[in-house]
């Protein structure tokens, strides 16, 4: 009977490692708050959230669609999402104003006009040949028919 208890004394520990091993880190989401199991890259946001964004995202692409001469505060309106998010997802270079230098957006190393993400073309090769990693660079050039569609912009950013 001793070594039976032994024995499952090891086999709880084994298991008790195994499962620690797979949890990783556990990190607060950065939007609602929960504790969720990080995968070691990526934003600090649960799946939870991230699957909402992604369908607010959808839910503007499909407006976008419909209505390519919405201004970010109308399709604020309409949509329900917050100008904050719209911001948000053109810097990330998701969405983009369309090609007619009256975005209001600027390079933040240049000041440039440009109609999505942070930097412009030239300041984004510059940093790319310092090394330094741009998260909003895209994989490849993408074709008019598989970009956004635009937002126009009705006034100009201070």
């Amino acid at each position: 009977m001793a070594g039976n208890s032994l024995t499952d004394y090891d086999s709880d520990r084994r298991r008790l490692y195994r499962e620690s091993m797979e949890i990783r880190d556990l990190h607060y989401c950065k939007v609602c708050g929960r504790v969720f199991s990080y995968p070691g890259f990526g934003p600090d946001v649960c799946p939870q959230c991230r699957q909402r964004d992604q369908e607010e995202f959808d839910k503007v692409r499909e407006y976008l669609s419909t209505h390519e001469h919405s201004s970010v505060q109308q399709t604020s309106l309409d949509t329900g999402i917050p100008v904050r998010k719209l911001y948000r997802w053109i810097h990330e270079e998701r969405l983009y104003f369309k090609n007619d230098g009256t975005s209001g957006l600027f390079c933040e190393i240049c000041g440039q006009p440009i109609n999505t993400g942070r930097y412009c073309s030239r300041c984004k090769a510059k940093l790319k040949l310092k090394g330094v990693k741009i998260d909003t660079e895209p994989d490849k050039e993408l074709t008019a028919e598989e970009k956004m569609r635009f937002i126009k912009m009705p006034y100009k950013r201070y």
